[in-house]
C-alpha cells in the first residue's frame, strides 16, 4: 500500500511542474493544436493569458521539416488573399510558413493595440513550430506596419535568424501626422485609440511601439526594403534605420535596384538622397537597406526575390542539409 502511495505522489508531482511549452529560459511558448484544414493551409489554435489566437500554416512539399518564416501581415484589417499568396510564395520556396491571425482581427480574440501584443505572440509561435513541422530555425518576415512588429517581435530573440522588414515605417510618430496632414483624422484617431491616446496624451504608449527604438535591441541580420516613391513611408525613415543600426557597431550595406531588380544606374530625386552611398551587396548576415528608388508602395517579384535571397543565406546551412 505504502508503495502505491509513494507511486501516486510522484505521478502527482510530475503533473504538476511547469510544461516546457508554457516557459522555455523565460519565454513563453503556445501549444499549438490544429483545428482546420485547406486545400492550401493547416489552422492552428492557442492562447496567452486566457486569449484565443489563431495561425495559418503553410508547408513546403516533400519537406517532413523545414526552416520557418512568421510572416506578419500589416494594416490591421486582416488576414485577405494577398497575405495568403505572400504565404504560399515563401512555402514554394521551402518554408514552414506561420501567418497569424492579429488580434482582434480575423479568427483571434482581443482588441487591437497596435501590434504590442502580436509581437509577444509572434515570439511564442515562432518558437512553438516545431510542433507542426519547423526545425527549430526561423526568421521574421513583416509587410508595412508588420515589419514593425516583427522587429518588436525579434528584439533579444537570440534564437532568430534574421529579419525581413518590406516598406516598413519606424517613425509612428511622423505616420501620424502624414495621416493629418493628408486629411485622414479618423485614421489618425483610430490609432490612438488602439495605441492609447495620442503621442501628447500619453507618450509612453507611443515609445513603447516605436521600432527606432526597438531596432537597437534586434541582434539579427536585418533586411530592410525601401520604396523610393512611397508616398506613405518617407525614405528619410529608412535612412534613420541604418543610422540606427550602424551607431550599434553593425556594418550595412545599401543596395539600389529597378523595379525588376536589375542595380539602379538613374539619378536620385533629392528627398531619396540620404540612401547614399550605396556599396552594393555584402554577406546578408549583415544588414541590408535594399532601395527601390521608383517603386511605389507595393511589392512585386524583386522585393520577393530580395526577400527570398536572404531566407536562403540565413538558412543556407539547413539547404545543404
Amino acid at each position: 500500500m505504502r508503495r502505491w502511495v509513494l507511486l501516486g505522489a510522484c505521478w502527482l508531482l510530475i503533473a504538476c511542474q511547469p510544461r516546457q511549452t508554457d516557459a522555455e529560459n523565460g519565454v513563453w511558448v503556445p501549444d499549438l493544436r490544429v483545428v482546420g484544414r485547406t486545400q492550401d493551409y493547416e489552422t492552428v489554435r492557442y492562447e496567452r493569458d486566457g486569449v484565443p489566437l489563431y495561425a495559418e500554416i503553410y508547408r513546403p512539399k516533400g519537406k517532413s521539416r523545414a526552416p520557418a518564416v512568421v510572416l506578419l501581415p500589416g494594416g490591421f484589417v486582416g488576414v485577405n488573399a494577398n497575405h495568403r499568396a505572400a504565404a504560399r510564395r515563401l512555402a514554394q520556396a521551402g518554408y514552414l510558413v506561420a501567418l497569424p491571425h492579429m488580434r482582434g482581427q480575423g479568427k483571434s480574440g482581443g482588441f487591437i493595440d497596435f501590434g504590442l501584443e502580436d509581437a509577444v505572440d509572434a515570439r511564442g509561435l515562432a518558437r512553438a513550430l516545431p510542433q507542426v513541422g519547423g526545425d527549430g530555425k526561423y526568421a521574421y518576415m513583416g509587410v508595412s506596419l508588420g515589419g514593425a512588429i516583427a522587429l518588436n517581435a525579434a528584439r533579444n530573440d537570440s534564437a532568430a535568424c534574421g529579419v525581413v522588414c518590406v516598406m516598413t515605417p519606424i517613425d509612428f510618430r511622423e505616420q501620424r501626422q502624414m495621416l493629418l496632414h493628408y486629411g485622414r483624422t479618423e485614421r489618425a484617431q483610430r490609432w490612438d485609440d488602439w495605441i492609447g491616446g495620442s503621442p501628447d496624451e500619453c507618450p509612453e504608449c507611443w515609445d513603447a511601439r516605436d521600432p527606432l527604438q526597438h531596432v537597437r535591441e534586434v541582434g539579427a541580420p536585418i533586411v530592410f526594403i525601401q520604396a523610393g516613391e512611397d508616398v506613405l513611408i518617407p525614405v528619410a525613415q529608412a535612412c534613420r534605420w541604418r543610422e540606427a543600426r550602424q551607431a550599434m557597431g553593425r556594418t550595412v550595406y545599401t543596395v539600389a535596384l529597378t523595379d525588376d531588380g536589375k542595380p539602379w544606374r538613374g539619378r536620385l530625386k533629392e528627398r531619396q538622397r540620404c540612401a547614399l552611398p550605396f556599396t552594393g551587396w555584402g554577406d546578408l548576415r549583415d544588414d541590408h537597406l535594399v532601395f527601390f528608388p521608383s517603386l511605389p508602395h507595393r511589392t512585386n517579384d524583386a522585393v520577393w526575390e530580395v526577400a527570398l535571397k536572404a531566407l536562403a543565406r540565413w538558412f543556407e546551412e539547413d539547404a545543404r542539409g
